[in-house]
């Protein structure tokens, strides 16, 4: 943006500052979905022709997760 005497100004809004998401995801403690997580981190090293059976078998995983969801920590008690 120019101001009237014809300075460009250089600062950065926050909201143009780039942001790794990967970077950002903390691990769950959750063994498949890490490795589903880690998996997506790794996408940038692999020709562009694996990608979609990487999403596949990533999406697999977490769609079977969420089915699961619960159902690992509920205890139930014998009547």
């Amino acid at each position: 943006m120019s101001d009237m005497h014809g300075e460009v100004d250089h600062s950065v809004d926050a909201a143009d500052e780039v942001v790794d998401p990967v970077a950002a995801v903390e691990p769950t403690g959750h063994a498949q979905i890490d490795e589903a997580l880690q998996r997506l981190d790794r996408l940038g090293d692999l020709p562009i022709t694996e990608h979609p059976e990487e999403f596949d078998a990533i999406h697999g995983v977490l769609r079977e997760s969420l089915a699961n969801a619960g159902r690992d920590e509920v205890e139930l008690d014998s009547p």
